[in-house]
């Protein structure tokens, strides 16, 4: 089965913004709880809050790894996950990852 056909819509398009330069963030609360926000590249205060399903699954699948940081750790993708959003986007671009930080 092709990877991208287990990708659900959001996941696509998750990791095709993360291809054009948004970043992906997980921000713990004060009471432990995650709020997963995906910031535009042109403006930081335009964020979309994420399922934390979806973004799980991408972890899970391994398109997505996070650098750890608290409060608000920042995902970067794999070196498949930067494949497939190529793939998904039909462009050659590489975001920063994991292996070319």
């Amino acid at each position: 089965m092709c990877i991208v056909s287990r990708l659900t819509p959001e996941q696509q398009q998750i990791v095709t913004a993360m291809l054009a330069g948004s970043r992906l963030k997980v921000h713990r609360t004060m009471d432990g709880d995650k709020v997963y926000l995906l910031h535009a590249t042109e403006n930081e205060r335009q964020s979309r809050q994420l399922e934390p399903r979806a973004v799980v699954g991408l972890e899970r699948q391994g398109l997505l790894v996070s650098n750890m940081k608290f409060p608000a750790a920042t995902f970067m993708l794999t070196e498949a996950g930067q494949s497939l959003a190529a793939q998904l986007s039909g462009g050659g671009a590489r975001p920063a990852g994991p292996r070319n930080f």
